[in-house]
Parts: structure tokens; C-alpha cells; sequence
């Protein structure tokens, strides 16, 4: 009886910690950029967990496509695709 309830207090206190550290563990990750070059197609994605960023880009015709989800106001796109982060813009530079 007592190693049966000790189980059940110990589990209960690892899942409460568990549910409990879970928004913070979720800011700990890091972010995922997966990069493919084939030919002259170089695809990029991007998802630091707020942001959502797939760079396309066909260097044969210059024809590049950018679909951004989410909170991207502080990560740009540099010239062959790769997310930069940075503070956003407040006005444009003049």
C-alpha cells in the first residue's frame, strides 16, 4: 500500500513538473533551417518556433519565391537564402 502510493506521488510530481517547464523548455530549442542546392534550385527553410520562412530561388531565370507564417520581424533573408536575425525596422532608412 505505501510503495503504491509513494509510485503514484512521485509520478504525479514528475508529470506536474513536466506539464509545468514545457512553455519553457519550447524556448530552448533551436531553430531548424534545412538548405538544398541542386543545379541551379536552391531551396531554404527556416523555423525558430515563432517564424515560418521557405526561400526559393532559380538562379537559370533569377526567379526567387519567399512565404513567410508567423512573427518574422526580427530575421531577414540574406542574398543566397539564409534567415539573419536582427532587431526590426521601426521607419525605413532614408
Amino acid at each position: 500500500m505505501r510503495c503504491r502510493l509513494l509510485i503514484s506521488l512521485v509520478s504525479g510530481v514528475v508529470a506536474n513538473v513536466a506539464v509545468a517547464s514545457a512553455p519553457a523548455l519550447a524556448d530552448w530549442h533551436s531553430p531548424y533551417v534545412y538548405r538544398e542546392t541542386s543545379g541551379t534550385w536552391t531551396n531554404v527553410e527556416f523555423d525558430d518556433g515563432v517564424c515560418h520562412i521557405y526561400y526559393s530561388h532559380n538562379a537559370y531565370d533569377n526567379n526567387t519565391k519567399v512565404d513567410r507564417s508567423g512573427d518574422c520581424s526580427n530575421v531577414a533573408i540574406g542574398p543566397d537564402g539564409t534567415p539573419v536575425y536582427g532587431t526590426p525596422l521601426t521607419e525605413l532608412p532614408r
